[in-house]
């Protein structure tokens, strides 16, 4: 046993303050290296007389055991939740009752029996402060979310010039317009009420040349293409009185290069009011070779800082004092006039941490209950500290998705290997974080989940059902509930399918029925969950008092000794079904259960 097969961070994800009185700690051990563990903990000024000495009035005769919570190959991991009345404490793992884990070192208490009283050597979180407990609004985690892509998903009444027909090309392209607008989304919301959906989320609708809308030419204006200020007042009204939340898309780190503060800085250079809200990199400059990009040298920025290389999106510089303000009255312009009720912010890892932090004052202060949700694809603990965002896009938990169900992605997973991705995630994250998240399996930036299982049904059941089970909220991107199916951007951005005669017969009513299932039933929203068994292609998950098992692959798999024995609810079929000691899974079974 060495100090290196143990990990904890104090002041981080790993010691959490849940209120000012409660602190959630988690531990992380090489499997099998603890058999046991417990947590000394009190206040480090809580002393009292004893004869001569004064003696610490923490846990040492009482440590405060804590739980394993889940293993994967490789580690254990270990939960606790410590009340703090007095608002301060330090601490310490007590490991097998024989050693001590503390701030810098492993002591062995059969050679050191005074250590687990050396307060100087312990953990401290020094107090428990109201304004740094994370807050997300409450409603987030009971949330069934619908990704739109507005000009694909339903074109009503609008006939301008450049309006293509519906479906009219089988290559679609960012620079096609087909006409879906903000009234087509507002005449669907009872498609999406009865569907089941209780917030629509919509890539930007603001004043842009492309069909995307990240190249933003004027954040305050809806694009014509889209409708008026009025039709989105509209739409978020009639949204409010179906019980569906409305979140828009905030693209500040770039904007398009025929924004009016990027071209009065190219106009005037140093001597523009805007010059230091973008990145350039020297002046003067060739003006005439600022948007093209040569075959040669497709990967050269221009001479200024942009989005990805894309000579048409340079970067914003968030923290110019101008241009941080310019945002933050953006940001708290269509909360406060509009009443939106979330903002989800594009490419939120390359802006500073100071800037959000400055942003989730400004729009909390106009609405407290507005979500904040950043576009991060990986690990995202320094976001979700309480001080910036709510929770992040989770695609930490839908690659290892599609490594599981997908046949030709270049790294597929087991079973096993899946189980121990999905641990990993969720105990990487606090508890009321994680149950925020918003969990996707696909986006208007990735493949279609239909084309990444190449449209097989089956597989398709079972990965909804994975997502929904999961701690987070659901997100389904428009049409996956029918089966509509894209390679990358831009076929992933295909119009959405209006005949019912088209629609999936079988994926339809399965995600409705997900849909009720997830708001009828608190189980699901549960922020853990517990992986019961995995073999070759097939497992058992746990959930509160619900039960998922999946076999995705074509052969039978049997799992002996599950202690599940006992008589179930199918929750897809309200039908009784018993389960025995042993349960042999049939091809591509899926059972969704309640006990």
């Amino acid at each position: 046993m060495t100090y290196n097969d143990f990990h904890h961070i104090p002041k981080s994800t790993m010691a959490f303050a849940i209120d000012t009185h409660t602190l959630h700690i988690r531990f992380k051990s090489l499997k099998d290296k603890a058999g046991s563990v417990s947590i000394i903990h009190g206040d480090p000024f809580m002393w009292k007389n004893k004869g001569k000495d004064k003696v610490w009035q923490g846990t040492i005769d009482a440590p405060t055991p804590m739980i394993k919570e889940a293993s994967t190959t490789l580690y254990d991991y270990w939960f606790a939740s410590i009340e703090v009345p007095t608002k301060r404490i330090k601490y310490a793992f007590l490991i097998d009752d024989t050693h001590v884990y503390a701030s810098n070192a492993l002591v062995d208490l059969n050679a050191f029996p005074t250590y687990k009283e050396n307060l100087n050597a312990f953990f401290n979180f020094p107090y428990l402060l109201e304004k740094d407990i994370y807050k997300a609004p409450k409603w987030v985690k009971d949330t069934v979310w619908y990704s739109i892509f507005p000009d694909r998903f339903h074109n009503l009444d609008n006939q301008n010039d450049n309006i293509l027909e519906w479906e009219s090309t089988k290559a679609y392209r960012n620079d096609q317009f087909f006409g879906g607008n903000l009234k087509g989304i507002t005449e669907k919301l009872p498609y999406l009420k009865d569907m089941g959906f209780t917030g629509i989320y919509m890539t930007p609708i603001f004043k842009a040349p492309s069909a995307h809308k990240y190249d933003t030419v004027d954040y305050y204006e809806i694009d014509p293409q889209f409708g008026t200020k009025e039709d989105f007042r509209t739409l978020v009204k009639k949204a409010h009185e179906s019980g569906i939340k409305v979140m828009l898309d905030a693209v500040f780190n770039h904007v398009s290069n025929k924004h009016p503060f990027f071209e009065d800085a190219l106009e005037k250079g140093p001597e523009s009011k805007y010059f230091e809200s973008f990145h350039f990199k020297e002046w003067p400059i060739n003006k005439d070779a600022l948007i093209k990009r040569s075959p040669k040298e497709p990967f050269k920025e221009p001479p200024y800082e942009t989005f990805a290389f894309t000579p048409r999106m340079p970067k914003l510089n968030a923290d110019d004092p101008f241009m941080r303000e310019y945002l933050l009255e953006i940001g708290e312009y269509w909360v406060r006039e509009f009443d939106i009720d979330g903002w989800r912010l594009d490419v939120s890892n390359e802006l500073s941490h100071d800037f959000w932090r400055a942003f989730r004052k400004r729009v909390k202060n106009v609405k407290e209950a507005v979500f904040i949700l950043g576009e991060n694809w990986d690990q995202s603990e320094p976001w979700l500290m309480g001080d910036q965002h709510d929770a992040v896009m989770n695609y930490e938990f839908l690659y290892p998705m599609w490594a599981f169900f997908g046949k030709d992605e270049p790294y597929p997973m087991n079973a096993e290997t899946f189980a121990d991705t999905l641990k990993d995630v969720m105990f990487t994250y606090p508890k009321p974080v994680i149950e925020n998240m918003f969990n996707i399996i696909d986006s208007h930036d990735t493949k279609r989940i239909a084309r990444v299982l190449n449209e097989d049904e089956r597989l398709l059941k079972q990965v909804y059902a994975i997502q929904y089970f999961l701690p987070g909220a659901p997100s389904i991107y428009y049409g996956g509930e029918i089966g509509l199916s894209g390679e990358h951007d831009p076929d992933n951005r295909r119009c959405m399918i209006w005949d019912e005669k088209r629609h999936s017969k079988v994926l339809k009513p399965f995600i409705k029925k997900l849909n009720a299932l997830y708001h009828d039933h608190a189980d699901f929203r549960l922020p853990t969950l517990e992986i019961v068994a995995t073999k070759a292609h097939a497992l058992i998950v746990k959930k509160g008092m619900l039960l998922l098992l999946i076999n995705r692959g074509n052969t039978s798999v049997t799992f002996e000794k599950t202690h599940l024995e006992g008589t179930y609810v199918n929750m897809m079929n309200d039908k009784a079904l018993s389960l025995d000691s042993e349960i042999t899974l049939e091809p591509y079974a899926l059972y969704l259960l309640k006990n």
